[in-house]
């Protein structure tokens, strides 16, 4: 009897450094757009990242915390939680 090739948590093969890198693609794909809502403002913030620093400009709700705005500003960024330093909301 052959054993099956796969688990309940995936293929055999599969570590968790696939796992994660999986995660991070899923996580840039389900960022929301929050552009269209008619109360979005527009922050300025500023990613440190393992290659330098980058500011990007990015709408968001008034009610967001400044925390929020740093992860939508880094996922809109492409930048891969492992490459990401901090980040900070530019006083407008």
């Amino acid at each position: 009897m052959t054993l099956p090739k796969e688990t309940p948590s995936g293929p055999v093969g599969d570590n968790a450094s696939d796992r994660k890198k999986r995660a991070e693609r899923a996580a840039t794909f389900s960022v929301p757009d929050v552009r269209r809502r008619p109360d979005a403002v527009t922050r300025a913030v500023e990613l440190r990242t393992t290659h330098g620093t980058r500011t990007v400009e990015i709408a968001v709700s008034p009610l967001a915390t400044d925390t929020a705005a740093v992860d939508l500003a880094r996922r809109r960024a492409e930048i891969p939680p492992r490459e990401f330093r901090t980040g900070e909301v530019l006083p407008a």
